[in-house]
């Protein structure tokens, strides 16, 4: 959706769908929690129970939006609410990482936020060692004309990975969609060079490459670690490739911290890119 060669394996995990469909019955969909449905919404958990090259089990949340409604990024800016999975009553799996495809900004006639109009899907790398009993409460915030808030409980069993039997086409092709849909890593040409604090702290600059040749305009999507919240980023400066954004400082913590890591997703035309870089602080 976001990525150049993101486009690609969703091209090929929809003609593998096609195959498998094409040419067998289809089989049950096993590890899907179902769909809990609310106003404007609904979702559903579907986990690929073979583990990948890595040994993490993956899945993916898949949320449905009806024609209108919106929801929010990580870091969606100070009036959004970020999307909460927690799995800490599971047995026997542990959640890694929460990803999520690039974002547009959202403009509601009250706010400019970080987030997604259509339906989307939350990529979950998950680690276990043998059976398990996946449970999940997940929170989402819901907008239209107002902004509501979406709970829900999910539950799946997952066989041990050594006791997996057959393939489960339609949970792989969901999973698979959901991790093909993220930012891609950058590129030679397409890349975040620097981010730094500028004189005073009121705001921060970053410095990017982009592909010359373009006429998409980059948007810049930044989030940090807990306590900092950054204001909607202004493209202050383009030349010869290059080109700096900077954002407002709207909230820090206030303990002094050395290190601070910025999570920067840039999207240009139909590619988006995702890494993290240090602040470099005065």
């Amino acid at each position: 959706m976001f990525t150049g060669d993101g486009m690609f394996r969703q091209t090929a995990v929809t003609a593998l769908l096609a195959a498998f469909l094409g040419s067998a019955p289809a089989p049950a969909l096993a590890l899907d929690s179902g769909w809990v449905e609310t106003e404007g919404a609904r979702m559903r958990l579907v986990v690929d129970p073979e583990p990948d090259a890595d040994g993490m089990t993956r899945g993916a949340l898949e949320i449905d939006l009806a024609e209108g409604w919106k929801t929010y990024w990580i870091d969606p800016g100070a009036s959004g609410i970020p999307p909460q999975v927690d799995l800490s009553q599971s047995t026997g799996i542990e959640l890694v990482a929460l990803k999520l495809p690039a974002p547009i900004r959202v403009d509601d006639g009250y706010s400019i936020w970080a987030g997604y109009k259509h339906p989307v899907s939350l990529a979950l790398e998950m680690r276990r060692e043998g059976a398990a009993e996946l449970k999940a409460n997940v929170f989402l915030g819901l907008c239209e004309k107002i902004c509501v808030p979406f709970q829900a409980d999910f539950s799946v069993t997952l066989p041990a990975p050594g006791e997996v039997h057959g393939t489960d086409v339609r949970a792989k092709v969901a999973v698979a969609k959901a991790f093909s849909d993220l930012p891609a890593q950058p590129s030679h040409d397409f890349d975040v060079l620097s981010a730094w604090a500028d004189e005073g702290g009121e705001s921060i600059s970053v410095g990017l490459i982009i592909p010359a040749g373009v006429e998409a305009e980059p948007a810049l999507f930044v989030h940090g670690p807990d306590g900092w919240l950054f204001g909607t980023p202004e493209l202050v400066a383009e030349a010869d490739g290059e080109v700096r954004f900077s954002l407002p400082v709207e909230g820090r913590p206030k303990a002094t911290q050395e290190q601070v890591p910025l999570d920067v997703v840039v999207t240009l035309g139909d590619r988006a890119i995702e890494t993290t870089i240090p602040l470099e602080q005065n």
